[in-house]
């Protein structure tokens, strides 16, 4: 604990830089794999499905080094790291968000649609609110890994909490490797504590009684 109260000020700008490289991705990623779980046409979600699995598959370390040689950015910075971590939000959410949205009863549909709502309408109102239990646990979980994968951005020249690995392992600190742990694993507390609390603002009817106490 000592180290880490020598350096807190270099903790707070790692801590700052790896929340922003996390929640872009989060934000963008999710957004995007809402979308395409609404337009994209039921016979070709299993093919989907598929090419989003094995994207998923890929090695985080592997996808920041070869994004440079397919679509052309700087091999050092933040973009790699950022497009890289949406496409893992992407494909995480995908599946969560189909499943939500295949979750709303028909007959809630059925009477949108009795009622004039128009697709727009019917996707604000009815659909979205609906999924909002099933988005939410996903994005909960891709919260999760996206900040854990995010670390290995300190490989690739972005500056996060993921420095301390690498420092703390070559200057055989091990207080600076702990330190860094447990300040990720803070944040991703932080952030699932965060989308749990959202989750249950827009969809106060999933608390149980014991939660409403």
């Amino acid at each position: 604990m000592e180290w880490a109260f020598r350096n807190s000020s270099l903790i707070f700008d790692l801590a700052l830089v790896h929340l922003w490289v996390s929640i872009i991705p989060l934000v963008l990623g999710s957004t995007i794999a809402i979308l395409l779980a609404k337009i994209i046409p039921k016979k070709a979600v299993s093919s989907f499905n598929a090419s989003l699995g094995a994207i998923y598959s890929i090695p985080s370390l592997a996808l920041f080094v070869a994004l440079p040689a397919i679509i052309g950015t700087r091999y050092i910075g933040p973009t790699n790291v950022l497009i890289a971590l949406t496409v893992y939000v992407i494909a995480a959410m995908f599946f969560s968000a189909r499943d939500a949205f295949s979750q709303v009863p028909e007959s809630t549909l059925v009477i949108a649609n009795a009622q004039g709502f128009s697709y727009l309408q019917k996707l604000v109102h009815v659909e979205l609110p609906l999924a909002t239990p099933g988005i939410f646990a996903g994005l909960r979980v891709a919260a999760a890994s996206t900040v854990s994968m995010a670390s290995i951005g300190a490989v690739v020249g972005v500056k996060n909490l993921g420095f301390l690995f690498l420092d703390g392992f070559q200057r055989k600190i091990p207080e600076e490797i702990i330190t860094g742990l447990l300040a990720i694993f803070l944040i991703a507390l932080i952030f699932d504590a965060l989308l749990w609390a959202l989750g249950n603002l827009l969809a106060p009817w999933t608390l149980t009684k014991l939660d409403r106490a």
